[in-house]
């Protein structure tokens, strides 16, 4: 359940439609052009710096950076933007981990003896 919030601040849709008289099929934050943008030369970066050549349109590269486009913009919003996001990462991978505890686990077998049957 959305819940809309009271502040007027927060009621103002920071969404780019596309260009005036030809909006575009799709609504999407201005954070979440930028971050398509780096991710998607990142993976340019990668792949060229990859001894793989491909000579296709990078199609698989639009879908890939979408899809991380929109995973990420499911984490980030105006309430946790995107620096705290990578500090909770940071110090997540940074925690020390916890202790493992090893349970043995007796097997036993289960007889089930029946008494003598009478006729």
């Amino acid at each position: 359940m959305l819940i809309r919030p009271d502040d007027e601040v927060y009621r103002v849709d920071a969404v780019w439609l596309g260009p005036k008289g030809f909006t575009l099929p799709w609504s999407a934050r201005y954070s979440a052009y930028g971050i398509w943008l780096v991710l998607f030369v990142s993976v340019l970066l990668v792949e060229a710096a990859l001894p793989i050549h491909v000579s296709v349109p990078p199609v698989w590269e639009l879908v890939l950076t979408i899809l991380a486009t929109y995973a990420l913009t499911g984490v980030i919003d105006h309430d946790r933007p995107l620096s705290s996001v990578w500090e909770l990462l940071r110090t997540e991978l940074a925690a020390p981990g916890g202790t493992k505890v090893r349970r043995q686990v007796a097997l036993t077998p289960r007889v089930r003896v029946r008494g003598p049957q009478h006729a």
